[in-house]
This record gives C-alpha cells, sequence and structure tokens, in this order.
C-alpha cells in the first residue's frame, strides 16, 4: 500500500487512475499508478498493509436435544 501525495498541496478531488484524493492524499497498491505517480511529481509514501479485521472465534453451539419417547 501507498500513501501518493499530490504536486498541488490540499487538493481534494478526482485524480491518477480514478483515486479520490483528499487534501492532496490516496492510497493505492496498484503498481502502475504508483510509477505512473513518481513519474509525474507526486510524493509516494509507503505505508503498512492494512490488516483485515479479524475473524470472530464461533462459540460451540450445543447439540439439539431429541424428543424422548
Amino acid at each position: 500500500m501507498a500513501i501518493l501525495h499530490t504536486p498541488v498541496e490540499g487538493f481534494t478531488g478526482p485524480g491518477v487512475a480514478g483515486l479520490m484524493f483528499v487534501d492532496g492524499k490516496a492510497e493505492t497498491d496498484d503498481p502502475a499508478v504508483i510509477a505512473y505517480a513518481q513519474r509525474h511529481g507526486y510524493r509516494v509514501e509507503a505505508s503498512a498493509k492494512r490488516k483485515a479485521p479479524a475473524a470472530k472465534p464461533e462459540t460451540p453451539k450445543a447439540p439439539a436435544e431429541t424428543p424422548k419417547e
């Protein structure tokens, strides 16, 4: 994941490859977009990869009771 910083400080709006910039920043993990941004004067900052939310552990369900005859 990388954070792109626009050459125009504080820019908010659509930018490279449809990224939405807010206050001059947008995030992408697309290597082609990152390469384009570097060639065109954007500052590229590496960021830590986002972790997927941890899955909730399943609580074992009690077995269904069977009717007694």
